[in-house]
């Protein structure tokens, strides 16, 4: 369901392209992607065009966001931790790299722990244990990747380029209002670049 919602844009859309941009098999053909596109429509994140026959309808992203159920708890983003075998070679990548602001380091003479603010956002790296294994392979359950806004997508691409930075993929054109590449981080994590253009 999710996979759909991700594939619709404010522009509407076949049911196959639907599907194809959701990842679907086409094994399923578009019965799979019309159901979640209706699933969607009732709750009010998507809406179609178009008569009652499969081939013609086509779908979109609404604008409509239902109103949020009240919670008795006020959230917020305080921090995202990260475990390394090298904390501080870590927070240099992302210091060297994305200009991040060390914060400061824990623990002396050994570092345990050091903090660095990203793009607005409080990240804790942790030296890990001997003995703690690697990040699992992709694809896994839990986090699936870091995403950072960039405003230039080309720009970026060169810059981790010129870096030595393993690329994941290079730029992709999710849809008209969408560009992204993938860079693997400090200890197999994943970085998710992306520009959002006018109107995403």
């Amino acid at each position: 369901m999710q996979a759909v919602l991700d594939a619709l844009t404010d522009e509407f859309m076949s049911t196959s392209v639907v599907k194809i941009r959701a990842g679907i098999p086409s094994t399923n053909r578009n019965t799979a992607a019309l159901a979640a596109c209706r699933e969607l429509e009732r709750r009010g994140l998507a809406e179609h065009t178009g008569c009652g026959a499969r081939s013609t309808l086509r779908w979109r992203r609404t604008r409509h966001r239902p109103e949020r159920t009240p919670s008795p708890m006020n959230v917020r983003c305080d921090h995202v931790h990260l475990r390394s075998r090298d904390a501080v070679a870590a927070a240099r990548f992302y210091v060297d790299l994305f200009g991040a602001r060390e914060i400061r380091r824990d623990g002396s003479p050994v570092v345990s722990r050091v903090t660095i603010e990203l793009g607005g956002l409080t990240v804790f790296i942790e030296q890990a244990p001997e003995g703690t294994t690697p990040a699992s392979a992709q694809p896994h359950l839990g986090i699936e990747h870091i995403g950072l806004g960039v405003e230039d997508i080309e720009q970026a691409y060169e810059h981790v380029r010129r870096h030595g930075i393993e690329i994941i993929s290079g730029i992709n054109e999710v849809n008209p209002r969408l560009r992204t590449v993938f860079i693997k981080g400090p200890d197999g994590a994943v970085i998710e670049l992306l520009q959002r253009l006018a109107g995403s």
